[in-house]
């Protein structure tokens, strides 16, 4: 996927990631879409991960450095802070086909956006709640906020989440039909 140079937000965001210093609110359905056709050929899950730049991302980068062994069916986002992803975001991948969704944010207390992880997990919170209640399943969504800027911890956090939801899912779209119109 072609990338654009984000220089004020100093990281590479894929091609219709849209830094407007809240995240990625502007991403539209199309583009959401676009980055799931490759799961249909995989038979995999395919799991997005949206990670904060100041903690989850440095631990991505951390261990595709050290080439670290994960899941092959798994892209990252980078995001200003995991409190700006909006919870429309997250609904709209997994009606694209996106098997599950991880956000992974700073240790509680040490966001750089004072208490926007706080808001956060509330937020998340309530949206898993609401995945499983619609039959969807709350496994679709992991929250982590923590220790994810380690290489290791990085990569144990993805390859379990990718195990729980390889057992757990069946691995196609679920609605989506259900895809919000904007």
């Amino acid at each position: 996927m072609p990338e654009r140079n984000y220089a004020d937000a100093g990281t590479q965001l894929p091609l219709g990631v849209r830094d407007d210093r809240k995240g990625i609110r502007a991403m539209t359905n199309d583009e959401i879409r676009g980055m799931t056709l490759e799961k249909n050929k995989a038979r995999q899950p395919k799991i997005l991960v949206f990670a904060c730049k100041w903690c989850g991302l440095i631990g991505a980068d951390g261990a595709g450095r050290k080439k670290l062994e994960l899941p092959v069916d798994f892209r990252v986002i980078p995001v200003e802070c995991a409190g700006f992803v909006e919870p429309d975001a997250i609904i709209r991948a997994l009606a694209s086909g996106i098997d599950g969704v991880v956000v992974m944010g700073c240790h509680i207390g040490g966001c750089r956006f004072n208490n926007a992880n706080h808001q956060a997990i509330k937020r998340l919170e309530l949206l898993k709640e609401l995945l499983d209640a619609t039959g969807i399943g709350k496994e679709r969504l992991m929250i982590s906020f923590g220790t994810a800027h380690e290489d290791h911890q990085f990569a144990d956090i993805i390859k379990d989440y990718f195990r729980k939801i390889s057992g757990s899912i069946r691995l196609e779209p679920w609605v989506e039909s259900y895809v919000p119109k904007r």
